[in-house]
């Protein structure tokens, strides 16, 4: 084995360990709450642009059909983590 193929297969190592380590101990934060953690999301940012972030929310359908949804949810982890790797310095909406 190389050096160079010696240090990719560590780089993709350390890369799946650190997200196996974000995903485990993940903190899902409120629209508020992301914009007081992150300081560069405003209130209205999120409103208009919120699904460019990675994003949850619960859905339930009654027995009557009826589908009912939580409010969404951000990862803080991942999103730092995206903030840090530079993935939303410079943003192209394609809708």
């Amino acid at each position: 084995m190389d050096r160079k193929l010696r240090e990719e297969i560590v780089a993709e190592v350390q890369k799946a360990v650190t997200l196996a380590m974000v995903k485990a101990g993940e903190r899902w934060l409120t629209a508020d709450e992301l914009c007081k953690q992150f300081g560069m999301f405003t209130k209205d940012w999120v409103e208009k642009y919120g699904d460019c972030l990675p994003r949850k929310r619960v859905k339930v359908t009654h027995l009557n059909g009826e589908t009912r949804g939580t409010r969404w949810a951000y990862p803080q982890h991942q999103i730092a983590m995206n903030i840090a790797e530079g993935l939303y310095d410079d943003m192209k909406l394609l809708r």
